[in-house]
C-alpha cells in the first residue's frame, strides 16, 4: 500500500460502504479505508479510525492519517478506516440512496440514534457509538493478530472521542484480546464532565473547581444528567470508570482560539478550545485523583491553530497515534489543578457576658497543600477586639450585652486558594425556672413535683434541685431531676417547695411552688382538673393501659411521659406530629428497655408547650 505525498481531494461521500444488518433489513454507512473492513488479514498489527468535524470531511482524514502512517512507516500493518455521518439533508443532496443511514447534525457525536423520517424512512434506527462498537468488533475478528486500535477525531469528531472512551462498550468487551485502545481526540469544542464541579477561574495558574451555576451544564452531553439510550445502557458507574481506565492523549493547538458559544454550558468549561482542554485535563485529576494521570496524557501543540495536520505532523501527534518518537510537551496534570482549603471556624458557642472567647481555628485543612494564612473578622454585632486575629487561635472578650457576634475565618492555601466558614457567639442569659402549679392533695399521697416546663431560650437546662423551704419535713425523691416526688405528711400542712434550675454557662433561675395538704383533699388535686380531657383505663391495670387524651387550643400534648413513685422516667413518647383532636395509644406496662415495670403507682405526665397535666395510675402484676 502506498500513499502519495500530497494530498488528494476526494469526494465527500464515498460509494464504499459498512452494513449494519437488524432483523434483516440492512443499512449502510460510507466510509474511507485503504482495506475493506470486512477483509481478513494476518499482516494488519494496527489500526486508526478517524472522525471527520461538522463539515463531514472524511475524505481530508483519511489523507493526513494516511500520509503520516507512510511517514511512521507502518503503511503495510495499518488499517486506516473513516467512517462518514451523514445528515439529513446530505440523503437527498448527495443522492445517498434509501439504504444510507444519517443523524441529526448536532448529536451524531453524543451516541444518538440514527433517524427515520417521512421524507427518508429507515428500517431501524442505531446509535452512532454502535456503529463504533460493530466497526471494532469487526476489526479484532478479521485482523488476528491486531495489537492497536486507535480512535481519533478532530474538532466535532474529537468530542465523539472522548464521549465513546468513556460510554462505548467495545472496550470493555475485547479486554480479553489484550489489544491496546487509545483515544486521540485533537482541538476538542467541550467535554464530559462527571459531577457539577466546573472551572471558578479559568484566568488562575492553578485552577479550582465549584458548583456551576448554569442549569445546562450537566445534562447531557456535557455532563451524565438525561443520558440517552446508548450511554443509560452503559451506565453512569461503568461510564466513570471506563473513562479512568481509557489511555486518552489529549492533543491541543496552541491557538486554537476559538469554539466561543452562547451556550453556558459550553462557557462553563472555558471560553475557547484551548482553555477547555487545560482546563478539563485539571479537572479530571481533580475529580479522579492524581493517578488518573498514568492513563491520560495532554500536549498543548507550538503554532497549531484549528487543522487536524498541524496536529498529526508534529512529534506529539506521531507519538500519540503511533507510539512513535519523543513528545515532550506532555504537561504535568498534578500541577494543574489544586483543591482549596477548607476553613473551620469552630461550633457556635453561648458565654456568659465579659467572658474571654477563645476562636479555634484548629479543624481548617487543606488537603493537597498547607494553610499559609488565617484571618479572623468580626461580620456583625457590637464591636470587639480580636486578639491574635491572624492566628489559628485568637481571642476576644464578650460584650456585656447584645445578642451575639459573628465572627468569619478566612484561610488560604500555598497556591492562593481561599475558604470561608462563619461560627456565632451568642451572650448568655439565664434559664427560666418552673416549679408548676401549687397543690392540693391528702394525707400520706405520692406528690409529684414538676418543673419540665423549664427552658432556656439561648442553650439547655444543665441541672435541677428541689429542696423544701418550708413545713413538715418531707424525703423528696429525684431531687436532682426536672421531676420529683415525696410522700405528704399524715396530718394537715403547708408545705413549699424551691426549685432551682441552672444552664451550661452556671447562670441560675429559682422559682416556687406550695403543697396543701389536708384530710379533705384526698383526690382533689391537679389531675381531677382535667379529668374531661386526659384519661388512664383501667387503674389499676395489669397488662395494657389506654391512655386518651384530647388535644384543646390552650394545650396540645406534645410528650407523654412515665414516672415511678421516686421521679425516675420510666418511658416516653413524642406526639407532636399528631394534631387531631381526639388520640390515644397503649402501653404495655414496659420500660424503655422492653423490661415490665414493678408494680406501684405511677405518674403519666401529659407535657404541652406551655403546661402539663398529671394522671396517677396503679400496675398490679
Amino acid at each position: 500500500m502506498c500513499f502519495l505525498g500530497t494530498i488528494v481531494a476526494l469526494p465527500n461521500f464515498p460509494s464504499t460502504k459498512i452494513k449494519y444488518v437488524v432483523s434483516g433489513d440492512t443499512l449502510t454507512q460510507p466510509y474511507y479505508r485503504n482495506i475493506p473492513l470486512a477483509n481478513t488479514s494476518a499482516d494488519i498489527k494496527y489500526a486508526i479510525i478517524s472522525l471527520h468535524g461538522d463539515g463531514r470531511n472524511a475524505d481530508e482524514h483519511f489523507n493526513i492519517i494516511g500520509q503520516a502512517t507512510v511517514n511512521a512507516g507502518l503503511e503495510d500493518s495499518t488499517i486506516l478506516l473513516a467512517p462518514v455521518y451523514p445528515f439529513q439533508d446530505d440523503i437527498n443532496q448527495y443522492n445517498l440512496g434509501d439504504d444510507v443511514l444519517y443523524w441529526s447534525d448536532t448529536d451524531w457525536n453524543a451516541g444518538d440514534l440514527s433517524r427515520n423520517t417521512q421524507s427518508n424512512p429507515r428500517p431501524f434506527r442505531i446509535s452512532s457509538f454502535s456503529t463504533m462498537d460493530s466497526i471494532y468488533h469487526r476489526l479484532v475478528e478479521n485482523n488476528p493478530n491486531l495489537k492497536r486500535i486507535v480512535l481519533t477525531g478532530h474538532s466535532a469528531g474529537s468530542q465523539m472521542v472522548v464521549r465513546y472512551a468513556a460510554g462505548g462498550r467495545a472496550q470493555a468487551d475485547l479486554t480479553e484480546t489484550g489489544i491496546d485502545f487509545v483515544f486521540v481526540p485533537t482541538n476538542t469544542p467541550s467535554f464530559l464532565y462527571y459531577d457539577d464541579n466546573r472551572v471558578l477561574n479559568q484566568n488562575a495558574e492553578v485552577f479550582e473547581f465549584g458548583p456551576s451555576d448554569c442549569g445546562s451544564a450537566s445534562q447531557y452531553k456535557y455532563g451524565l444528567d438525561n443520558l440517552n439510550q446508548y450511554m443509560e445502557n452503559t451506565g453512569e458507574t461503568t461510564i466513570i470508570e471506563n473513562h479512568k481506565q481509557a489511555g486518552v492523549t489529549y492533543l491541543i493547538g496552541q491557538y486554537d482560539f476559538g469554539g466561543q458559544t452562547n451556550t453556558c454550558a459550553r462557557m462553563v468549561q472555558g471560553s475557547s478550545r484551548l482553555i477547555r482542554t487545560h482546563v478539563y485535563f485539571s479537572y479530571i485529576g481533580f475529580f479522579y485523583g492524581d493517578s488518573i494521570y498514568n492513563n491520560h496524557r495532554m500536549a498543548e501543540i507550538p503554532a497549531a491553530y484549528h487543522e487536524f495536520d498541524e496536529i498529526v505532523f508534529t512529534d506529539c501527534g506521531m507519538n500519540a497515534l503511533f507510539n512513535i518518537g519523543d513528545c515532550d510537551l506532555y504537561a504535568d496534570g498534578t500541577q494543574l489543578f489544586n483543591y482549596k482549603p477548607i476553613a473551620a471556624a469552630g461550633q457556635d458557642q453561648i458565654v456568659n457576658p465579659g467572658n474571654t472567647v477563645v476562636l479555634d481555628a484548629s479543624g481548617s485543612y487543606d488537603q493537597d497543600g498547607e494553610i499559609e494564612s488565617y484571618s479572623w473578622t468580626q461580620v456583625s454585632g457590637d464591636m470587639i477586639n480580636i486578639e491574635f486575629s491572624d492566628s489559628v487561635v485568637a481571642r476576644f472578650t464578650m460584650p456585656e450585652q447584645g445578642g451575639g457576634v459573628d465572627i468569619e475565618l478566612t484561610v488560604a492555601d500555598n497556591n492562593g486558594a481561599l475558604d470561608l466558614d462563619t461560627t456565632r457567639i451568642v451572650i448568655n442569659q439565664p434559664p427560666t425556672a418552673d416549679a408548676g402549679e401549687d397543690q392540693e392533695t391528702g394525707y400520706s399521697a405520692v406528690v409529684l413535683l414538676d418543673g419540665s416546663q423549664s427552658s432556656d431560650e439561648i442553650g439547655e437546662i444543665d441541672g435541677f434541685l428541689w429542696e423544701q423551704l418550708s413545713g413538715e419535713p418531707v424525703s423528696i425523691f429525684s431531687s436532682d431531676q426536672p421531676v420529683a416526688t415525696f410522700y405528704s405528711p399524715g396530718i394537715d400542712a403547708t408545705l413549699s417547695f424551691v426549685l432551682s434550675v441552672f444552664d451550661e454557662q452556671g447562670l441560675s433561675d429559682k422559682d416556687t411552688t406550695t403543697v396543701f395538704v389536708s384530710l379533705l383533699s384526698i383526690n382533689n388535686s391537679k389531675e381531677e382538673k382535667s379529668k374531661t380531657k386526659m384519661s388512664v383505663f383501667p387503674n389499676p391495670f395489669n397488662s395494657t393501659l389506654l391512655i386518651d387524651y384530647v388535644n384543646q387550643n390552650n394545650f396540645m400534648v406534645d410528650n407523654i411521659v412515665v414516672y415511678n413513685i421516686v421521679g425516675e422516667k420510666i418511658i416516653s413518647w413524642d406526639v407532636s406530629d399528631n394534631t387531631d383532636i381526639k388520640h390515644h395509644l397503649y402501653w404495655d406496662g414496659k420500660d424503655v428497655r422492653g423490661f415490665e415495670i414493678m408494680s406501684g403507682l405511677y405518674f403519666v405526665l401529659f407535657k404541652g408547650a406551655n403546661n402539663s397535666i398529671i394522671k396517677k395510675v396503679t400496675y398490679l402484676k
